[in-house]
């Protein structure tokens, strides 16, 4: 094991089945409470169903590969890398572009569709560079 793989601690395996589970179960919260068998404030299931989303696709970053080896931790360093350059260069940018278009262009993001898209943009990087490797 080398040092990249020591520093580098990553979650087991399993945690995949978990991630996923979370999501279905976002997913069914929001749906069941879409068509009125839940009755909860419209709020609320808001902020559940976004911040279970978003746990579940950390868990999903963070959760190690079956094959995990030197070149599948770079490559996961490198999208990490690539996808805070993206939710950055997404702030700065943004701004801009509202005001070129008066605001009608981009509609102001939240932190939780910000974080959705950089682990969006993560997950694509890590496919791209996976498959080309």
């Amino acid at each position: 094991m080398n040092k990249i793989q020591k520093d580098l601690q990553l979650l087991p395996v399993y945690f995949k089945k978990i991630a996923l589970g979370i999501i279905i179960a976002s997913i069914l919260f929001m749906v069941l409470s879409i068509s009125k068998t839940l009755t909860f404030d419209k709020e609320l299931i808001k902020i559940i169903s976004k911040s279970g989303f978003l746990i579940s696709l950390l868990l999903l970053a963070l959760t190690r590969n079956k094959i995990e080896d030197e070149l599948t931790l770079k490559i996961r360093l490198k999208a990490f890398a690539a996808s805070f350059i993206y939710g950055v260069v997404i702030v700065i940018v943004e701004p801009f572009i509202n005001l070129l278009f008066d605001g009608s262009f981009l509609s102001d993001k939240g932190v939780t569709e910000l974080l959705m898209s950089m682990f969006f943009f993560y997950f694509l990087m890590m496919f791209i560079m996976k498959k080309n490797r």
